[in-house]
């Protein structure tokens, strides 16, 4: 029982540590334990699960999930990262990036999500598609093959429109290696290294190894 409740708690009760500027109008949130509202520890997840926060805005109390953009071993350091993007008339995602500053109290659920890696269903090789903000497990995941704690590879096609637009750029490119290789799909300009326009099943067959 001691470990079902670690592992599956009714709530987390967190508190923002750190908050990280990123390109496109999106920021990460760096959350901690908040010990002093009873929660000694985070609860540990898969790569690509997410959280649902409860949030109080005005009048309105409501949830909203979030990807967990930290890796399961950033979790077991002490940290989640959330990176949330700003969503014109978004009434969460703009709360949140207005409000939410270091100290910040957040209440969170136990990770949730089956966008997961399962070495029984899943080649090898694993192409991810992601646009936008929908990098954000992604980054999860590639940090755990990265760990060595998700023995898979993943050819990650991340569809922007500008490479200024592009979450995590520089720390995916420090990433790559025999594991993991990034391509940028550039929608709104031409750079060298990226692939332009839109990602379709003809770039997937491209990258893919097994057709």
């Amino acid at each position: 029982n001691q470990i079902a409740n670690a592992l599956h708690p009714k709530a987390q009760y967190l508190k923002v540590a750190e908050v990280v500027e990123r390109g496109g109008d999106a920021k990460s949130f760096w959350l901690e334990a908040d010990a002093a509202r009873g929660t000694e520890a985070l609860a540990w997840f898969s790569a690509g699960q997410y959280l649902s926060l409860t949030l109080e805005i005005g009048p309105m109390k409501l949830t909203r999930p979030y990807s967990l953009s930290s890796s399961p071993r950033e979790a077991l350091e002490g940290y989640y990262m959330l990176t949330i993007k700003r969503v014109e008339g978004g009434l969460a995602s703009n709360y949140i990036l207005d409000n939410w500053t270091v100290g910040t109290e957040v209440t969170a659920s136990e990770p949730l999500g089956v966008f997961t890696y399962e070495p029984l269903r899943d080649a090898k090789t694993v192409i991810g598609i992601a646009g936008g903000s929908g990098i954000t497990p992604f980054r999860s995941l590639v940090k755990a093959i990265a760990d060595g704690d998700e023995d898979a590879e993943m050819i990650l096609l991340y569809g922007s429109r500008t490479l200024a637009d592009a979450i995590f750029q520089e720390e995916f490119k420090a990433l790559e290696g025999p594991k993991f290789k990034l391509v940028n799909v550039l929608s709104h300009e031409t750079q060298e290294g990226c692939e332009a326009g839109f990602i379709t099943a003809e770039l997937i067959q491209k990258y893919a190894k097994d057709p």
